[in-house]
C-alpha cells in the first residue's frame, strides 16, 4: 500500500467545498496559521476515479458561478490540482508553475483556488500599463490580505504579463520577506496600522511601528498567495531565476511535463465527443491516431534537436489546435460530401421525374400517332384528289394557252386597226376642227333664215 498509485493526499475529498477557510474563525495572533480548512480532512486519494469525481464536482460548481472552463481532468491534471491546492492552502504558500504554453497552468490554478475558497486576482494588461499601475494593484492585494475582513487571495501572474522587468523586483520582495520598501508611504502605513490596532492589541502586539509593521506583513504573507506561471522556452526564465532568486527559493515548483498518451486520448475524446465518427471502434482509433500524431512530432523534435541543435516545442496547445483542425477538416469534407450528395439526389430526382414525364409523353405520343395516321390518310386522299384536279387544271391550262395565243393575235390585229384609225383620225382632225369652228358662227337667227330658204346656195 505504501507504493500504490496514485500517491496523492488532498483535503477536498472528504467534504464539500468549504465556505470558510479560517481554522477557528479568528486570527491566531497573525502568525498565518489561521488559514487551515475546518471542515475537511487531509486524506489519501485511493483512486483517480474518486479524485476525478470530486474535482469534476468542483469544476461544475465553478462553471455555474464563473466564466466557463472546458477542462479535461485526466490523471495528470488532477495531480496538478492537488499540488496547487496543497501549496496555496499552506499559510504563506507560493507556487511556481513551469510548463510550455497551453499546459493548463492558469486554468488549473483557478480551479484549485476555487476549491480552497480563494479569490483569484490577475493583471489586466493594456498598452499603457505601467509600473505605477502594478504598484496600485499590489497595494490593493496587501489591503485585502492584511486588513479586516481578511480575504485570502491568489495573485496569478504569467510571464507574458510581465511587460516590465521591474515588476519582478516587487514580486521578489513579496516572496522573500513580504516587505516592499516603497510600496506604501508613511502616511498610508499609519492608516493601515490604525485599522489593525485593535487586533494587534488583542494579540498582545506592542503599539510600535516596527511591531505593527511585522504584524501587518505576517498577516499579508499568510493570506496572499502568489502563483507564477512561466514557460521554460527561451532564455527569459533562466535569466529571471538568476536575477531574482526569490522566484525559485521562495516558491514550490510544479513542473508541467508533456501530456502522456492517456491524457492526449482523454482530451481528444472530450473535444470530439459531439462529433459523429460512426462506430465506437472508429472513434477510439481516431482518438489514438491523433495522440500518436502528436507524440510522433514530439519524437521528431527530439531527433531534430540531436541533429541540428535547435529546439522545436510541441505544446499541448498544438495538440488542441490539431484536434480543432481535424474537426474543421472533417466538417469541411462532410459539408462537401453533403453538398455532392444533395446534388446527386437532385439529379436522381430529376432523372426520375424525367422518366415519368417520358412515360406520359410516350402515352400521349401513341394517341398522337393515331391521330397522325388519320391525318396522314386524309392527306393522301386529299393529295389524290389534288392530282386529279391538277390533271384537269393542266388540260384547262392547255386550252387557256391556245386561247391566249389567239387572243394575243387578235390583240395585235386590234392594235394595228387602232393604229390605222388613229392615223385617219389625225388626218381628219383638222377638217373636224374647221367644221366645228364654222359651226360656232351659227345663230338662231341664221338657222331661222336657213329654214326659210327653199334652195340654199352651195356654200350654205
Amino acid at each position: 500500500e505504501m507504493f500504490a498509485k496514485p500517491l496523492l493526499f488532498t483535503n477536498f475529498l472528504a467534504s464539500t467545498r468549504p465556505d470558510s477557510i479560517l481554522g477557528n474563525n479568528k486570527d491566531d495572533g497573525g502568525a498565518g496559521g489561521a488559514f487551515q480548512k475546518q471542515s475537511s480532512r487531509y486524506v489519501w486519494a485511493r483512486s483517480y476515479d474518486e479524485l476525478q469525481v470530486s474535482i469534476e464536482g468542483y469544476l461544475a460548481s465553478y462553471n455555474q458561478s464563473k466564466p466557463k472552463m472546458d477542462l479535461v481532468l485526466f490523471a495528470l491534471a488532477a495531480e496538478h490540482v492537488c499540488r496547487i491546492s496543497r501549496i496555496i492552502s499552506i499559510p504563506g504558500g507560493n507556487a511556481l508553475l513551469v510548463g510550455v504554453g497551453g499546459s493548463g497552468k492558469q486554468s488549473l490554478t483557478k480551479l484549485a483556488a476555487f476549491i480552497c475558497g480563494f479569490d483569484v486576482n490577475q493583471l489586466n494588461i493594456t498598452a499603457d500599463f505601467t509600473l505605477a499601475d502594478f504598484k496600485e494593484n499590489l497595494k490593493g492585494l496587501y489591503r485585502r490580505a492584511g486588513l479586516r475582513p481578511r480575504n485570502p487571495v491568489v495573485f496569478l501572474l504569467t510571464d507574458s504579463q510581465i511587460v516590465d522587468e521591474r515588476f519582478l523586483v516587487y514580486i521578489n520582495d513579496v516572496l522573500s520577506s513580504g516587505y516592499v520598501p516603497d510600496l506604501f508611504t508613511p502616511d498610508e502605513y499609519d492608516g493601515l496600522f490604525a485599522s489593525l490596532r485593535n487586533e494587534a492589541k488583542a494579540n498582545s502586539i506592542p503599539n510600535s511601528k516596527s511591531h505593527m509593521m511585522d504584524f501587518f506583513i505576517r498577516r499579508v504573507r499568510g493570506a496572499l498567495h502568489i502563483v507564477l506561471c512561466h514557460s521554460p522556452v527561451g532564455d527569459e526564465f533562466r535569466i529571471r531565476s538568476r536575477r531574482f532568486p526569490g522566484l525559485v527559493n521562495c516558491t514550490s515548483i510544479d513542473w508541467f511535463h508533456p501530456w502522456p498518451r492517456d491524457a492526449l486520448v482523454a482530451v481528444a475524446s472530450r473535444f470530439l465527443a459531439g462529433v459523429n465518427l460512426g462506430s465506437e471502434d472508429v472513434a477510439e482509433n481516431v482518438m489514438h491516431h491523433i495522440a500518436e500524431v502528436h507524440l510522433s512530432v514530439t519524437e521528431a523534435s527530439k531527433r531534430f534537436l540531436e541533429s541540428q541543435g535547435r529546439y522545436n516545442y510541441v505544446t499541448p496547445k498544438s495538440f488542441l489546435e490539431l484536434v480543432a483542425f481535424y474537426k474543421s477538416c472533417l466538417s469541411d469534407k462532410r459539408n462537401g460530401l453533403s453538398a455532392s450528395l444533395g446534388r446527386l439526389k437532385a439529379g436522381l430526382a430529376t432523372l426520375r421525374s424525367t422518366a415519368e414525364d417520358v412515360v406520359v409523353l410516350q402515352q400521349e405520343l401513341k394517341k398522337t400517332m393515331v391521330k397522325v395516321e388519320e391525318r396522314k390518310e386524309a392527306t393522301e386522299n386529299l393529295l389524290e384528289q389534288m392530282g386529279q384536279q391538277r390533271a384537269e387544271a393542266q388540260a384547262q391550262q392547255a386550252i387557256a394557252s391556245k386561247e391566249r395565243v389567239r387572243a394575243e393575235k387578235c390583240a395585235r390585229e386590234a392594235e394595228e386597226i387602232e393604229a390605222d384609225a388613229d392615223t385617219e383620225l389625225a388626218a381628219a382632225q383638222p377638217l373636224i376642227d374647221q367644221a366645228a369652228e364654222a359651226v360656232n358662227c351659227l345663230t338662231k337667227q341664221s338657222l331661222t333664215e336657213l329654214k326659210s330658204l327653199t334652195k340654199p346656195p352651195s356654200g350654205v
